[in-house]
């Protein structure tokens, strides 16, 4: 994500009534610089994070915090493990369990019918929805292939 796009990210939260501390601040600047998911432990290494001194609690609320008002996603491995990235468009992930490769899919138009459905049969409106998918990637399918 390009500092300008950032800028844009800030003011956009602004405008919708979110306050951005500067440890908030450091917290989205250092997911925006990722070219993947973090952990809580390199977003707690990032230049971001170290500059604005955040402290382990801080990043941990801001995080939650994040997470409830949809400004980012948490993509859950088994146990604890989790990985945080900023989300700034809807999409789907492909998650593989062995090498935790984690693809974006967009599948939005297949599940407006099934959305659809929910509402008329059940009167639920669902206002947002969660979709990964767990299993192999293709070198790790091919690889468990082989070894078979």
């Amino acid at each position: 994500m390009s500092q300008l796009e950032l800028s844009e990210l800030f003011i956009n939260l602004r405008q919708r009534g979110i306050r951005l501390s500067g440890a908030r601040m450091a917290l989205l600047t250092a997911l925006a610089a990722a070219d993947k998911p973090l952990a809580a432990a390199g977003i707690l290494k990032a230049p971001s994070i170290k500059k604005a001194k955040v402290d382990r609690a801080t990043v941990y609320r801001a995080l939650a915090f994040f997470e409830a008002a949809g400004i980012l996603e948490v993509l859950r491995f088994d146990g604890n493990d989790r990985l945080y990235h900023l989300n700034l468009h809807h999409h789907h992930h492909l998650i593989c369990t062995a090498c935790r490769q984690i693809e974006a899919v967009v599948a939005d138009n297949c599940l407006h019918p099934e959305i659809k459905k929910i509402k008329d049969n059940t009167g639920f409106q669902v206002q947002r929805h969660v979709l990964d998918f767990y299993g192999l990637c293709k070198k790790c399918a091919l690889k468990k292939k082989l070894e078979s």
